[in-house]
């Protein structure tokens, strides 16, 4: 099974704060892809900090995130687990002003999800919306 991936989106005005928290957890790069590296808590990570993965919403997403946040950047994380992606989520998001794309099916406020995780240990976006959780 594919790693699971998740889209932190921020104001376009918060990029260089967003960027410095999250290299300074120690990115390495990635000669191969282009993109950058990440081995935390015995997880490892695959990073684009470009804001390229923009590209890849359809017009009405994209829509949609500039309706709640400004102009957008985005920082596309793909995950050794679930586990790993909620440990770097739990880490990346407390204060972040901004909104997370499961990359399935729903964008959520930061915070909101981050209280998702914190209430539901075990919860699998890819597998279960939020709107299914008690």
């Amino acid at each position: 099974m594919s790693w699971p991936s998740v889209i932190i989106l921020v104001a376009a005005d918060r990029r260089p704060c967003l960027e410095r928290q999250i290299r300074s957890f120690g990115l390495t790069p990635d000669l191969f892809t282009g993109d950058e590296r990440l081995h935390r808590h015995g997880y490892s990570y695959c990073i684009d900090l470009s804001g390229g993965i923009l590209a890849d919403y359809e017009p009405e997403e994209l829509e949609q995130v500039t309706s709640r946040i400004g102009e957008p950047y985005a920082v596309y994380v793909s995950c050794q687990s679930m586990d790993a992606a909620r440990a770097l989520l739990r880490d990346v998001l407390p204060g972040v002003d901004g909104l997370l794309d499961t990359n399935h099916y729903e964008i959520l406020r930061a915070g909101e999800f981050l209280t998702l995780i914190n209430r539901h240990p075990e919860w699998d976006w890819r597998r279960r919306p939020s709107t299914d959780l008690s």
